[in-house]
């Protein structure tokens, strides 16, 4: 977040359940059956770059770790592990309307995540929607009016890409959801505090959203890269008081989260869920 502007209330509060740190909503309004939530790296059996709760499949972590790291952050939030559904997330606009009968892919091996794709899509329950970020920014999005969710990935290429709203439009085209009944919650990523871009992507950004995500501090440009990912959504037409953000940087917590621009690489991922409990 710019810091010449006042900090926003925090959206998420810190549960632990068995020693598995996650983030969930507070005070926004969920209907009944939609759980969401962000793991922290607290709570896992990952070693070194890894340590702990990496949930990643695709980093280099021993997968045996991974696949127990899963386990125990379903257990925490009592969904069932087989029916994640992941992305292989390749910074693109892609969104992907996934159903019962796509539960598992990408939740046990990386070579099933459907490829191509940045953002998911449903409006079954029981099908668990996942991306993993380490910096990234995790857009999650439900309409309480249609049963309908969905879940994106959204780095600074996919940002420029409309990943976000192209989740919007998905929702609107299979669910026949309206965008001003979607709540959308913009997790935690990397802040502006943090995040220094280059003069390409900094013009970029500018081009296309003028410079209210940017801010410049001795000599460097620093991109709000969630304020541009709110202002993109408010586009699609989605309220402003409906579109909610965490404060949260991913780099200036190195206990509670992983950072790709703090610890280079290798190092985890968090994830972010969403889904609708079967009745």
């Amino acid at each position: 977040m710019n810091r010449d502007q006042p900090e926003r209330e925090e959206v998420l509060s810190y549960q632990v359940h068995n020693g598995v740190g996650y983030w969930q909503p507070k005070g926004i309004p969920q209907p009944v059956g939609v759980v969401c939530a962000f793991s922290s790296r607290q709570g896992g059996i990952s070693e070194g770059p890894f340590g702990s709760l990496n949930l990643g499949l695709h980093v280099g972590d021993e997968p045996g770790c991974v696949l127990e790291n899963r386990q125990r952050f379903s257990r925490a939030l009592g969904v069932d592990p087989r029916h994640w559904v992941a992305a292989q997330q390749v910074h693109g606009c892609n969104v992907a309307v996934v159903s019962q009968k796509h539960r598992g892919l990408g939740a046990y091996s990386q070579k099933t995540a459907l490829c191509g794709t940045d953002g998911l899509v449903t409006a079954e329950a029981g099908v668990w929607l996942s991306c993993y970020y380490a910096d990234c920014v995790p857009l999650v999005f439900w309409d309480s009016l249609r049963g309908a969710i969905g879940i994106a990935h959204a780095g600074w290429r996919g940002t420029l890409a409309n990943i976000g709203v192209c989740v919007v439009r998905q929702m609107v085209s299979s669910f026949g959801c309206e965008a001003q009944d979607l709540q959308v919650l913009i997790g935690p990523a990397i802040g502006a505090c943090c995040y220094v871009v280059g003069e390409e992507v900094a013009m970029a950004f500018e081009k296309r959203l003028g410079q209210g995500s940017l801010s410049h501090r001795h000599g460097r440009s620093y991109l709000d890269l969630r304020a541009a990912n709110r202002e993109l959504i408010v586009e699609a037409g989605i309220p402003p008081d409906q579109i909610h953000v965490s404060n949260l940087c991913t780099a200036c917590h190195p206990e509670a989260f992983f950072s790709h621009r703090r610890d280079g690489s290798p190092t985890g991922r968090m994830t972010a869920i969403i889904g609708l409990r079967e009745q």
